[in-house]
């Protein structure tokens, strides 16, 4: 991870031959439903993304995300969910993103059907792998976890959210390790949780969205202070050897030059690219 020094991330209508020919140390792909084949990847896939165009090895790393349940991914979330015998873990809908629904991520219903039992099998018939498992199976370097920052949205159902969540990313990583010890995790912001020894302890990485410009999804720049307090939770992970990803989601070619610039001047790793992550954004071309 500390040899990465440039990113791409696409989460949708992924083709594998075309990220194969990127230049990028580091892909974050959704090994489960990001291929434009609208199926999960297969082993070779993940293998045949893992080595660049000058020979040079690539890590592969899959979105996951531990504070939201889609409705699109059939391996936990069936339509019985959204009946009278609703799992205890299921909310509300994420009003931003339609399919999106909140978990109660604290109980142990949630943990478990992440991350398997204590031999990775899912939980619901002992015979599937877990989602964490099955991504460890296909071959790939780690995981991208995403909604850590859900802690923040359920305090009620969670109380003492924060360390609830940072014991839970350093269960999953560990849980993780005992089947590949040199299996990364990337956290994707709720970057004030670095403040826990505990959290740096448990990632190889940490990403952020949004840090110049559009945290109200919007083409703006962000509120100076909030930007300011970021930074500084992001430096945590730095000062202990860990790597920084930002992306900014910016069309405008002089907010990218600008974002570029401004990510690189704090010594973090820059993508540029559509908010709805259905592309790959290439240095050079569109930034």
């Amino acid at each position: 991870m500390s040899a990465v020094r440039s990113w791409g991330y696409q989460l949708n209508g992924l083709k594998v031959e075309d990220a194969a020919r990127s230049p990028y140390d580091l892909l974050v792909v959704d090994a489960t439903t990001g291929l434009a084949a609208d199926r999960p990847f297969r082993p070779d896939e993940v293998s045949s993304l893992k080595t660049k165009p000058d020979g040079s090895k690539r890590l592969v790393v899959s979105y996951l995300s531990i504070g939201e349940a889609e409705d699109y991914r059939p391996d936990y979330f069936s339509t019985e969910y959204m009946t009278e015998d609703a799992p205890d873990w299921l909310l509300h809908e994420n009003p931003q993103w339609k399919g999106n629904r909140i978990i109660r991520f604290c109980t142990e219903g949630w943990q478990k059907t992440i991350l398997g039992d204590d031999n990775g099998l899912n939980i619901y018939n002992s015979i599937e792998l877990s989602p964490l498992y099955r991504l460890i199976e296909l071959g790939l370097d780690g995981v991208y976890l995403d909604r850590v920052d859900v802690y923040s949205e359920v305090k009620k159902e969670c109380p003492d959210a924060e360390a609830k969540m940072v014991e839970f990313v350093a269960r999953l990583a560990a849980h993780a390790r005992k089947k590949n010890p040199g299996f990364m995790v990337i956290l994707q912001n709720a970057e004030e949780l670095l403040a826990h020894k505990t959290m740096i302890d448990a990632i190889d990485a940490v990403a952020k969205e949004d840090l110049f410009y559009g945290v109200d999804y919007s083409q703006g720049a962000n509120n100076v202070e909030a930007v300011r307090s970021s930074i500084a939770n992001l430096k945590r992970a730095r000062a202990a050897g860990r790597p920084v990803f930002v992306v900014d989601y910016v069309k405008d070619r002089g907010k990218i030059s600008d974002a570029k610039k401004k990510i690189e001047s704090q010594g973090f790793i820059p993508y540029i690219g559509p908010r709805d992550l259905g592309a790959l954004w290439l240095p050079g071309v569109n930034f």
